[in-house]
Formats: C-alpha cells, structure tokens, sequence
C-alpha cells in the first residue's frame, strides 16, 4: 500500500483550499447579487406620445342617380410611441406592429422597422397606418358616427424585442403591448378622450 497517498493534509495546503473555497463562494455571491440588481432585467415602458389623424374627410353627395351617397374617404392614423429602457444594456427589437380597430373590426395596419433602445434611453417610434376606407364604409354605423361628429377607434402596438446583460450570458425575451382607445372629432381631425393600457411580458 503507497502509505504517501494516506498522509494528511499539511497544514499550510488547508489554508490554501480553505481561501479558495472561501473565494469561489464570494465571487458566486458577487456575481448574484449584481445580476440581481444592476443587471437584472427590468420592464421596459411604452407611452403612446399621441395619435394623430390626417386626411380625413366625407365629402358631399355626388350627383346622379346611381352615384355613390359619399365620394372617396381618406383615413391616415400617425401614432407617435415612445420605448423606455430601463436597463444596464440595450434593448434590440425585431419591429413593431400597429394595428386600427373600428368596432373591434381591424381597418388598418402597419409594420415599423427592427431598432435597438439603447441602455437607459427612450426610443421613438413613429408608425403611419393608413386605414381601408371601404371597411368602414361597410359599417353601417359609420356614417351615423361621422353625422354625429365623432368617430370611436382602437389602436394596437406590440413590439418584441431580447435584453441580453453580462456579455449575452442571460437573454430574457421581451414583448410590450399597448392597446389604446380614442374618438375622432370629425370637425378638426383631433384626438379626445384618449385611454392607454400598457402589458409587458419578460
């Protein structure tokens, strides 16, 4: 029996294990404690700035038996969303999508391009929808909205983005969503009794 492979520790190499032991366990305890609070992933906020409505307009009758009671409709939504990224690395996002609802009937959409929010920044997202004309003219309460001088509709924003902290150690998905409600006033194009709700998946 090799009696050398049965001799104990020496001291000194106790010491040694002992420090490095000690040393792993508080560069571990390190290493959560920043993960957890300077690098630990925050929700980002969306804020819908405004949503603005161009071009829109009925015009009078038209003449002639067979004629279509309005002429064209011209519907443009412009709806300006801010990104807000609270976090200690930047927030790269695949694109946005917004949406125009009238009477929970999809009228418009549109897709915005990938961009990145960078860290501790507020990104802008402008996004123009122009809305199909033909369905809301196949409401048959639309034209009683637009008598009545105001025009109800709901906007829909997602944007999926990745935080990556520590070097791309940790990925956490992200998925913003901001439904909001508005009413047109027909007379000027502005935009009264806007209501936003905001989620946010990580």
């Amino acid at each position: 029996m090799d009696t050398d492979a049965m001799k104990p520790l020496s001291p000194r190499l106790r010491v040694a294990l002992l420090t490095c032991g000690i040393a792993s366990a508080v560069v571990t305890v390190v290493l959560v404690a920043v993960t957890l609070t300077v690098f630990r992933v925050r929700e980002p906020v969306m804020t819908m700035n405004s949503i603005a409505v161009k071009g829109f307009g009925a015009a009078a009758p038209a003449s002639g038996e067979g004629g279509s009671p309005l002429s064209p409709l011209r519907l443009t939504v412009v709806a300006d969303v801010s990104v807000k990224n609270p976090n200690a690395a930047s927030l790269r996002y695949r694109g946005s999508d917004t949406a125009v609802y009238y009477r929970a009937a999809r009228v418009g959409g549109a897709a915005g391009p990938p961009g990145t929010a960078r860290a501790r920044r507020t990104v802008r997202l402008n996004v123009t929808v122009d809305v199909a004309v033909g369905a809301l003219l196949g409401d048959p309460g639309f034209l009683g909205d637009v008598a009545a001088g105001a025009v109800a509709v709901t906007t829909a924003t997602t944007v999926r983005g990745r935080v990556a902290v520590l070097g791309g150690v940790v990925h956490r998905r992200v998925v913003l969503e901001m439904n909001c409600t508005a009413t047109v006033a027909v007379a000027d194009m502005s935009i009264r009794n806007q209501s936003c709700l905001q989620s946010v998946s990580l």
